[in-house]
């Protein structure tokens, strides 16, 4: 298959397969990359790429059948974003289709779009904020008015463009196995363009790679990470032979960040609600060579939890809580139109039993880090000083405090900063958007 029909397909969805598994299975490094790009910048534009499509179409988007709709997605994100020339995109777009009717209607309504396409209608910013934010950005509305509202219409704008980039790639070295310099000389020989990043131990790739075949994947020398999430498992400060619990963690990146904060020393439990995901934590586990943790398929917020491990509690323990996700928006394109603002709420009241619930296992004098990869208030500061208000015997503790310098530099300051708590703010740090809350048990 050719790199669009893959791209048709998994916008269609209809490979069974996970996207990253379909993109995996196409051998061509350029074909498998033009139909990362395809989906991932149509699925991202949509919003956009149908404000086009509706001004040059004679029928309602809505009436088309799905494989016509999404072929002409496809078609505009060529020429219209992805700068790939019009009459390249419009034929290999129209040999998508199978019916004669459908190639028709499909060629001549890109044919008018492309012809139009150095000028597309969207409202002034001074017209109309959030319409003029929803169609630049390619945003529903209530993400647009989210980001404004929150972090005023400067800072809010840089966050949805922000998300439109493309994510960066940072791997985290394996400290116990190699070293940072080393690994880079590994990379540049085999002609890799990296540099070191911007946290302790983590290199960041200065094009987009296969990581699976990078030298030093199956040796377990690194692990794919954003610099935020480093700085969360950072903020928790694992040390040799203490007692530590991540309590929601997979895909495994923070545990083994753990393992080797704890140099292998210690007892590291990790757990997943989901038996599948507990597996990928253990499967990256055993590739790094950290199989002194132990993996348990279990609900962190269940009242239940008892007997080994937990019965003698934790030093340490790591919430990084399922939540809405705005923060990695760059990294998953589906995410702004599958998430609904309905959704915030319940996330709220989950993230709320889940820290009642691991707060029973922290000893005293213990540590625990609340983070989310998320920008609402509802999910963050709400949820976090909410809990520290029925929790006595919890201290508020500056995630800075722990942190090298040039981790605690990603951190923002107020009004984003409060007691226990900084946000990550991605349109300043260039990683992902991450709240970070620290507390001690007294």
């Amino acid at each position: 298959m050719t790199p669009r029909e893959v791209a048709l397909d998994v916008l269609m969805g209809r490979r069974g397969a996970s996207r990253g598994d379909v993109f995996a299975s196409i051998e061509s490094g350029s074909d498998r990359a033009l139909a990362e790009s395809l989906v991932a910048g149509t699925t991202k534009w949509k919003g956009l790429i149908d404000r086009v499509l509706a001004s040059h179409s004679d029928r309602p988007l809505s009436s088309l059948a799905p494989r016509v709709l999404w072929a002409l997605r496809l078609g505009v994100c060529q020429f219209l974003i992805m700068g790939i020339p019009a009459h390249a995109s419009v034929s290999t777009t129209v040999e998508l289709l199978r019916r004669r009717g459908e190639k028709g209607f499909v060629n001549g309504v890109l044919r008018s779009a492309a012809r139009h396409s150095g000028h597309v209608e969207i409202p002034s910013l001074d017209e109309d904020i959030l319409e003029y934010a929803t169609s630049r950005f390619s945003y529903p509305e209530w993400i647009a008015r989210l980001f404004i509202e929150r972090f005023g219409q400067a800072d809010g704008l840089r966050l949805l463009e922000f998300g439109n980039g493309v994510p960066t790639i940072t791997l985290r070295v394996n400290s116990l196995r190699t070293s940072r310099d080393y690994l880079l000389g590994r990379l540049r020989a085999q002609g890799v363009m990296a540099e070191p990043g911007p946290v302790p131990g983590s290199l960041t790739l200065l094009r987009g790679a296969r990581v699976t075949s990078l030298p030093g994947f199956l040796e377990g020398e690194f692990v794919v990470q954003d610099p935020s999430a480093i700085v969360a498992s950072l903020a928790l400060g694992a040390r040799p032979g203490e007692a530590v619990w991540d309590a929601c963690a997979a895909p495994g990146g923070k545990t083994t960040h753990l393992a080797e904060m704890m140099e292998g020393s210690g007892t590291l439990v990790a757990t997943d609600i989901d038996a599948s995901r507990a597996d990928m934590v253990r499967d990256t586990l055993g590739r790094m060579g950290l199989d002194f943790a132990r993996v348990l398929a279990r609900d962190a917020s269940d009242p239940s939890l008892g007997g080994e491990p937990f019965s003698h509690g934790f030093d340490r323990i790591l919430l990084d809580a399922p939540c809405s996700g705005l923060g990695v928006i760059r990294r998953n394109p589906d995410l702004r139109w599958n998430r609904r603002e309905s959704d915030i709420p319940a996330m709220a009241l989950r993230q709320t039993r889940l820290l009642e619930s691991v707060k029973r296992y922290l000893r005293p004098g213990g540590v625990l880090v609340y983070s989310t990869c998320t920008l609402t208030k509802e999910e963050n500061e709400d949820t976090w000083l909410r809990f520290l208000s029925r929790s006595a015997d919890l201290v508020p503790l500056d995630p800075a405090a722990a942190l090298d310098p040039g981790s605690a530099g990603m951190l923002s300051d107020e009004p984003f900063a409060g007691p226990g708590y900084r946000y990550i703010l991605s349109h300043r740090s260039g990683s992902d958007g991450f709240f970070i809350a620290r507390a001690r048990r007294v």
